[in-house]
This record gives structure tokens, C-alpha cells and sequence, in this order.
């Protein structure tokens, strides 16, 4: 991912935030980021102040997220859904890469409300089989590599969104 010096004068903290961490993670390993920024698109405060607090989403703003973020990194970003763990009986395991094409894109996985712990597995950089858990809180992201496996552990009325990132083919 080359970012133009331009472009991270001008976008705002949040974007900056994940643009970073996705530089570091992103075909690497899963990562967690604690940002010190909201995102408007995911329950921060909009333009005008009112925001979408409690875990809601602003679909003007999350579409203006994942047009600027797919204009930075180059990738195609699409929002997949806005969850509710728990919100069907018995469907604590998440389906691994729901709607996705062969398992080629990576998510991001945006806490809403709610906490969830997340138990992802694949192959980490040696080849070798890996894991990693993390419990997600309000705010926090979850990055999760292309070709990795993931699971909920137990999350009533947690919500979360999944954005998907890929190549500009896919």
C-alpha cells in the first residue's frame, strides 16, 4: 500500500488509524486495533454532531468509509453486513467467509456493541497452522487474513459489522 503524503494530510484520524494498521497486517497476520479515533461510519459521532452512538450505523458515512479506504489502499471494500451475534438460536459459530468468493478477500471486523471473542485459524507465515483469540470491545477492529477461519464464543446482543477487503477484481 503506497499512501501519496497528501492524502494523509487531508483524511480524517480514524481512516489514518486503519490505513496504518492495514500496512502493517494486511496478507500478514491477524492484528487488533484499539483506535484512538472514532469512526463516524460506526457508531462516532457525523459531521453535524449527532452520530450514531449505541452501535448503529450511518450508511451515508459508511459508504463515504469504504469508497475513501478503497481509494487509498487500491483494494475493492465493500460493507457485508451488520451482525447481531446471537440473534439466531444456536448460531454462536459464525459460517467462515460468508459471501465470499473462494476465501480471497480479508475482513475487517468492527465491534459495534457488545463484546465478542473471536478464535480465527489459518496458516501463518512459516506455512505452519496458527490461532489466534482476542475479545473485541465496542470501537475495536479485528483484521483477519484472506484464507483464515473464524468463530464467535458466545456474544448475546453483540453487534458488529464485516467489511471485506480484496483485489480491484474480485
Amino acid at each position: 500500500m503506497d499512501i501519496p503524503d497528501e492524502a494523509w494530510a487531508r483524511e480524517a484520524p480514524h481512516l489514518r488509524e486503519i490505513l496504518l494498521f492495514l500496512s502493517v497486517h494486511l496478507d500478514r497476520t491477524p492484528g487488533v486495533l484499539w483506535p484512538e479515533y472514532d469512526n463516524p461510519a460506526f457508531g462516532g459521532a457525523d459531521e453535524t454532531g449527532a452520530g450514531s452512538a449505541g452501535g448503529g450505523v450511518c450508511p451515508e458515512q459508511a459508504s463515504r468509509f469504504t469508497a475513501d479506504l478503497a481509494s487509498l489502499t487500491g483494494l475493492s471494500v465493500r460493507l457485508d453486513r451488520v451482525a447481531t451475534a446471537g440473534a439466531v438460536p444456536g448460531a454462536d459459530a459464525d459460517e467462515a467467509w460468508t459471501g465470499q468468493p473462494g476465501g480471497r478477500e480479508h475482513l475487517l471486523i468492527h465491534q459495534l456493541a457488545g463484546a465478542v471473542t473471536w478464535q480465527l485459524s489459518g496458516a501463518g507465515r512459516s506455512g505452519r497452522p496458527e490461532t489466534f483469540q482476542c475479545r473485541l470491545r465496542p470501537g475495536e477492529l479485528l483484521y483477519v487474513p484472506a484464507g483464515w477461519s473464524r468463530r464467535r464464543v458466545g456474544a448475546p446482543r453483540a453487534r458488529y459489522v464485516i467489511i471485506c477487503l480484496g483485489s480491484k477484481g474480485e
